[in-house]
């Protein structure tokens, strides 16, 4: 048998299609989905499709085994249980492609953009092409035939339980994607940023995550049998249900438990009061960045721009708490009490409050002295079960925010930013939805006898 070698190196003719050839396959295969007559299975096996255009194009199941789609166009495309066994998908535009059950074993998807691609049940696990070369059966190395991801972009991606074992994804930007149930198990991913991510339950045994970026990330119940986590950041990450004993944790950056935490959180308050009355000129602006806060009550103080990034504030109490213009950025607030709280112009992007109560709270925007207004910032917030019943929410940004079962009711949101918001179940009844941004929102539900007048509104007069 003759040495393994690299794809590249194979006498493999790849077929290079006229553009009406390609034209006339795809019209064919669409045919094919819809079970018309004259439809017939895409086959492009092997064939060069680099830098093609198959952008919003109907491939469920199509079969692109061992194809070049270098640089290829296939954003917002179906690809649905289509098979890309060893295809060559190096800087690939993949955007809000859908790729559910899609075969990707052994595919090459460096540098490729999978921005909002769905990938649930998607398999990126390696795979090996097999080819006659002179008589001869030869393969590609496994060095070569690993499913490789690196360089590539992959932020608000769906990959739930899809399986990466073995998978190369060094480098690459994960950044808010929904990695529910995802199989990684010794796939290398180190120094990629997983930043915001949902990992909920994924099977991470054996990988390499070595200078990762998990803040922000959920790991709830997700599996680390003997992964190799040096030197990554895990500040804000919510670790419910994990065990890390067997996890090679050297270096890596966590969320910080202090001794006399009272005595800490007292004096901080303190500096920071005098940080704030004399406008900086003496005392110290509030920082309890990675700080463990569980429980803690901070009711009714004036805590205006002080640090809480990346902390853990579960249960806290902070009801009538001025926290205006405060960084609370991944902070986890979960069961945190808010009531009537002054949250305007504060950053809560990536925070997890759900089940918090913010019950009229203020987080509309807040005017400068420039004179500029500062909204109030939630994108990409977990929001599951929050009771914003009356809350003030004007203007704020809740692009991307989870707000599953929320409690709207009567809350303002006029001109608010919900843009590819997650809605179900949310209670919105009597809310002020003027002029917000619903684009791209998922299950909203408008209720009332003024439904569709209200749903135009939410949406600057488009269709809802």
């Amino acid at each position: 048998m003759a040495p393994r070698t690299s794809l590249e190196q194979l006498d493999i003719v790849y077929r290079k299609l006229p553009i009406d050839e390609i034209d006339r396959a795809l019209d064919q295969h669409q045919r094919f989905v819809r079970g018309q007559r004259g439809g017939a299975r895409a086959s492009l096996k092997f064939a060069d499709l680099s830098n093609a255009d198959l952008s919003k194009r109907m491939l469920t199941n199509a079969d692109f085994t061992g194809s070049r789609l270098s640089g290829a166009n296939l954003s917002q495309s179906f690809l649905a249980g289509a098979c890309f066994f060893g295809a060559d998908m190096r800087k690939a535009n993949l955007t809000r492609a859908n790729l559910v059950k899609a075969d990707l074993r052994g595919a090459a998807l460096r540098g490729a953009n999978l921005m909002r691609a769905n990938l649930i049940e998607a398999d990126l696990r390696d795979g090996y092409l097999m080819y006659s070369q002179n008589g001869e059966i030869v393969s590609t190395s496994p060095e070569e035939s690993r499913t490789d991801v690196g360089d590539a972009t992959a932020t608000r991606a769906d990959l739930t339980r899809a399986k990466l074992s073995n998978a190369f994804i060094v480098q690459t930007d994960l950044r808010d994607s929904n990695l529910t149930g995802a199989i990684f198990v010794r796939a290398d991913l180190s120094r990629s940023d997983l930043t915001g991510c949902n990992l909920t339950g994924a099977d991470l045994t054996g990988a390499n995550l070595e200078g990762v970026k998990l803040e922000g990330a959920v790991l709830t119940r997700a599996i680390l049998h003997c992964t190799n986590m040096t030197s990554a950041s895990l500040l804000g990450a919510l670790l419910d249900n994990v065990d890390l004993s067997t996890s090679n944790l050297t270096g890596a950056s966590l969320v910080r438990r202090l001794e006399n935490i009272e005595g800490v959180v007292g004096e901080m308050v303190r500096a920071h009061r005098e940080w704030m009355l004399t406008n900086g000129r003496s005392g110290k602006r509030g920082d309890l960045t990675g700080i463990d806060l569980t429980g803690i009550d901070l009711s009714h103080l004036n805590l205006s721009a002080a640090v809480f990034k990346q902390a853990t504030l579960k249960g806290a109490k902070l009801t009538g708490t001025v926290l205006a213009m405060a960084d609370l950025a991944m902070a986890d607030l979960r069961y945190a009490d808010l009531q009537g709280a002054d949250l305007r112009g504060a950053c809560f992007e990536r925070a997890t409050l759900s089940e918090a109560r913010l019950v009229n709270v203020l987080a509309g925007p807040i005017e400068l002295r420039s004179g500029q207004a500062w909204p109030t910032n939630f994108a990409f917030a977990r929001m599951v079960q929050v009771n914003a019943a009356g809350a003030d929410l004007t203007a704020a940004k809740l692009s991307d925010a989870e707000l599953t079962q929320a409690n709207l009711s009567q809350a303002q949101l006029r001109g608010a930013i919900l843009t590819d918001a997650t809605l179900t179940g949310a209670d919105l009844r009597d809310a002020d939805l003027r002029e917000a941004d619903t684009r791209g929102a998922k299950d909203l539900k408008l209720s009332g006898p003024d439904e569709d007048d209200r749903a135009r509104m939410a949406t600057g007069g488009q269709n809802a």
